[in-house]
């Protein structure tokens, strides 16, 4: 067997130290209904796999972050239009831990909480949910989202800011009934 060469080495190393992020990205725009841990993972494994077939023409000295949360991203993207109507939530392991360090009896108010804002969330428009999640959660920059949704950077920050906008509405509104 030939020995590996660079390039080969430098994305093996990448896919082990981000493995565990591509994951969470992938699950974090999974709708609740198809959040399984499987799907996330053929879904990375899949992205992965695309990259592995041109990783020769990539740079991964910078860790590959970059690249695969955007190659991830396509691809459930990819997924989530041809299953159209279904919503992004939050990764259950960061809302698992969002009430971890809490008083025992906050945290049904802040499962409460979060399952509300989850519910909003889902009633956002997929184009700024997607962008929020991505965003928010995935802390990519305003260029990376717009490749990755293949919008313009314009684009982008008006979904950004409709989706903002919109979930300030929402809990305001719900703020109000109470």
């Amino acid at each position: 067997m030939a020995e590996p060469n660079a390039a080969t080495k430098q994305f093996e190393s990448a896919v082990v130290a981000n493995m565990a992020r591509l994951i969470g990205l992938a699950r974090s725009m999974l709708s609740g209904q198809a959040r399984d841990a499987k799907q996330a993972e053929d879904l990375v494994q899949d992205a992965l796999l695309k990259l592995y077939r041109h990783h020769q023409r990539y740079d991964w000295t910078d860790g590959g972050w970059s690249l695969m949360a955007r190659a991830v991203s396509r691809n459930v993207i990819s997924c989530r239009r041809r299953k159209l109507g279904q919503s992004l939530d939050a990764d259950p392991a960061t809302m698992d831990a969002l009430g971890a360090d809490q008083d025992p009896a906050t945290i049904p108010m802040t499962r409460e909480v979060i399952e509300m804002v989850q519910r909003y969330m889902a009633s956002l428009p997929a184009s700024w949910r997607e962008a929020m999640v991505l965003r928010e959660q995935q802390e990519l920059g305003y260029r990376e989202i717009a490749e990755v949704m293949n919008a313009t950077e314009a684009q982008v920050k008006t979904w950004l800011h409709r989706g903002r906008a919109r979930l300030g509405e929402m809990l305001r509104e719900h703020m109000l009934e109470k």
